[in-house]
């Protein structure tokens, strides 16, 4: 039979080893979460300054097409 310090020292190491265990896995989850968000952040950015860029594109255009003699139209007659 086991004396009961020993148990006690057993369990104590056997804890400590699980808790060292979670520790590990939770610290590589984090870093994993933190390498997607950065790539999540960088992607962001990209599509955030293609967009601005396809609003100029889209108003140039409106600015070029002559948009602004259809607005200096009257509107047709009521029926």
């Amino acid at each position: 039979m086991i004396a009961p310090e020993r148990e006690t020292r057993m369990d104590l190491e056997r804890r400590i080893e699980e808790l060292e265990i979670r520790i590990s896995h939770q610290e590589y989850t984090l870093q994993s979460q933190g390498d997607e968000l950065l790539h999540l952040q960088q992607a962001n950015i990209r599509l955030t300054r293609q967009m601005q860029e396809l609003v100029k594109r889209v108003q140039a255009l409106a600015d070029q097409s002559g948009d602004s003699d259809a607005a200096n139209e009257p509107p047709p007659p009521h029926y």
